[in-house]
């Protein structure tokens, strides 16, 4: 449950997102996320399927990044997931995150330098991320695991993006 990041604009602070903006973001993130995993809960939960729920959230959900809509939806989709964790939990299933650092794609591209910022000094890949999804989604390496959001990001959330000087 991932929606595109939007086209990053520096001065995309707080004072500067529009309503339209935020109404937006919040509706394709957060709203939608929600409904679609509350329908396949449901579905799941009727029918006795034991299962997974897997969110895509960001680190933009626990740091400001001047994406002021972009971060509370994604922190939205964070609760979100554990109040699910905790409604399906007892039914057999499971609802996680996975929360990947700078993956180029999907509207994101990155900044000039933003390598040098990242503790494992490259970009991550596709296939960085999709064996913990794997993983997590997995009844070997994840059956006792609900509620929990999990980092990919190669050590970039060590690094204080809002201090130019770290």
């Amino acid at each position: 449950m991932h929606a595109a990041c939007p086209p990053r604009k520096e001065e995309q602070n707080a004072l500067a997102v529009s309503e339209a903006q935020w109404r937006d973001m919040l509706e394709v993130n957060l709203n939608a996320g929600f409904l679609i995993a509350q329908a396949l809960g449901n579905h799941m939960r009727e029918n006795a399927v034991r299962g997974r729920i897997l969110f895509v959230t960001s680190l933009h959900a626990e740091s400001p990044r001047n994406l002021p809509h972009y971060s509370a939806s994604k922190a939205g989709q964070n609760m979100v997931m554990k109040e699910l964790a905790r409604a399906l939990g007892p039914h057999g299933i499971r609802v996680n995150a996975i929360v990947p650092g700078a993956v180029p794609g999907a509207g994101f591209k990155g900044s000039p330098g933003l390598v040098d910022k990242i503790a494992l000094k490259r970009v991550g890949k596709p296939e960085d991320i999709a064996p913990m999804a794997v993983a997590i989604l997995s009844e070997k390496y994840g059956a006792y695991m609900t509620g929990s959001s999990v980092v990919v990001d190669g050590g970039i959330a060590l690094y204080n993006w809002l201090d130019a000087a770290t």
